[in-house]
């Protein structure tokens, strides 16, 4: 895969992880109390790994063309706890109706 589809790839991953914070965000407005803080540490900490993310993404796209292998290995890394978060936010907020 060249840079430009990956990163063509990631943009792609990025806008649909914006997507979900939002309706995990809507979800958090209508939550219970106890319901609440949980859901809130949760999107902080998706927060949190997704501003990690846009920094590697960046030095990916400025990393030159010989370099960006290299820098694709760090963003990976990064990339694959904030998907490990999403799908574990997703399945305990967004799949599951909870008072």
């Amino acid at each position: 895969m060249s840079k430009h589809e990956y990163t063509e790839k990631l943009k792609k991953q990025l806008a649909e992880w914006e997507v979900d914070i939002e309706r995990l965000e809507t979800k958090l407005d209508q939550a219970s109390d106890e319901y609440k803080v949980k859901l809130d540490e949760t999107l902080a900490e998706l927060k949190s790994k997704r501003a990690e993310i846009k920094q590697k993404f960046d030095k990916l796209e400025d990393a030159a063309e010989e370099a960006w292998e290299d820098v694709k290995e760090g963003l990976e890394l990064a990339w694959d706890s904030l998907k490990l978060g999403f799908l574990s936010a997703k399945s305990e907020f967004m799949d599951k109706e909870k008072d």
